[in-house]
């Protein structure tokens, strides 16, 4: 199956080898998206919040540029921080979705993300067509 690595306008190149998106067919393939900006600089130190719009935002750049919107991911898995940071990333999803139209999703805590101001990763699976 033939393999499109995307480069989705808004976000900045990963700072590690690695796509922020694959197209495989009709499937979208998500990398894990922080709350980082266009610059590779992170929104919201301190705000739950905030970095889940900021990651919600950059999950939706990334099927934006496979000619989907956020309606068509259909499985997502979260990582937390601190697990009682769910409710701040829930009431975003809940602004994003059509009531009962949400994705799968796996919601698991962390020891770590990386860089220490992070407070989620989300990775994101899109069915398009």
């Amino acid at each position: 199956m033939e393999r499109t690595y995307l480069e989705p306008d808004g976000l900045a190149a990963p700072p590690e080898p690695y796509a922020h998106a694959i197209r495989c067919g009709d499937t979208l393939y998500i990398a894990g998206q922080v709350a980082f900006d266009e610059h590779n600089q992170i929104v919201g130190v301190g705000d739950a919040g905030l970095q889940a719009a900021q990651v919600w935002r950059n999950i939706g750049l990334a099927v934006q540029a496979a000619g989907g919107t956020l309606a068509d991911v259909v499985k997502i898995t979260i990582f937390l921080k601190d697990i009682r940071d769910a409710p701040s990333e829930i009431a975003v999803r809940e602004r994003l979705f059509e009531p009962g139209r949400f994705p799968i999703c796996t919601m698991v805590q962390v020891a770590n993300l990386g860089l220490p101001d992070l407070l989620m990763e989300i990775d994101a699976v899109a069915a398009l067509g």
